[in-house]
């Protein structure tokens, strides 16, 4: 079977979700972002970040958990599903080796590993699409920033979620979790610049030949992304199998028009 890969002799296929990035590509606004997260996960604050579904939250986060990482700091990312709370808190206890067998709920032994007398690595933990999340499970999750003991911040976390997390966050009743977050970042779509460079980098990463997309092409895959990564990602895949399919070495406008009008439909 013919692949994007053998027929165009890259090294892996560009866009797919199935290779990771050797280098993950921010504009400069993230990367403004980056360094405000990591001051204050050193701070040991808690913060929110939200965006519209595929605008590069994992990517982005991803890439602050990996500033982060060292002797000072252990992460972990746990996605909600709608789970209880206690799924919730065993899933944490997993990610950061904190036993939660045995008598005593997660709560209690989360608090207990998080203690700053206990001398262990600072938490930070990212609880991704947190706009699910009921209030009273996001108020018993928060609980565990505070150490009362030390009057401390016993751990941090990152509320990861849709345009609805920043709503909810605004609600009178979502008051006191929100005195609890420092900060709120919102990921804005990219420009039509930053999706071009976005493209461009990914091909980059994977070898591709240059001029394998013509500037029109890319020009329109962006454009009909309207600054989405997930979609320019899926758009430009979908072109270069058109492509592979047809025998053709290159992305020409008219191809990647095809593409784009067929994704409209």
């Amino acid at each position: 079977m013919k692949t994007a890969c053998s027929h165009f002799n890259l090294r892996y296929s560009p866009f797919s979700d199935t290779f990771p990035l050797d280098e993950a590509h921010h504009v400069k606004a993230e990367l403004t972002d980056l360094e405000r997260m990591q001051m204050l996960a050193c701070e040991g604050k808690s913060f929110a970040l939200t965006g519209e579904p595929g605008c590069g939250k994992s990517m982005l986060l991803r890439s602050f958990s990996e500033r982060i990482a060292g002797k000072e700091f252990r992460t972990a990312l746990v996605p909600y599903s709608g789970q209880k709370t206690n799924a919730v808190l065993r899933e944490v206890c997993e990610q950061l080796r904190v036993d939660a067998a045995g008598r005593g709920s997660p709560l209690s032994r989360l608090q207990k590993s998080f203690a700053r007398s206990g001398g262990s690595a600072f938490a930070v933990v990212v609880l991704d699409e947190a706009h699910l999340l009921p209030l009273d499970a996001l108020h018993e999750i928060l609980s565990l920033t505070h150490d009362g003991r030390e009057r401390t911040a016993a751990a941090a976390f990152v509320l990861c979620g849709h345009p609805a997390l920043a709503k909810m966050l605004a609600l009178d009743s979502f008051a006191a979790v929100r005195t609890r977050l420092a900060a709120r970042f919102v990921l804005q779509p990219l420009d039509d610049a930053g999706v071009r460079s976005f493209l461009a980098h990914r091909l980059a990463l994977a070898k591709a030949p240059k001029g394998l997309f013509e500037e029109d092409a890319l020009a329109l895959v962006a454009l009909d992304s309207k600054g989405n990564r997930r979609v320019a990602m899926n758009l430009a895949g979908n072109c270069l199998n058109l492509a592979v399919v047809r025998d053709e070495k290159t992305i020409a406008y008219g191809l990647a028009k095809e593409v784009c009008d067929e994704a409209k439909a």
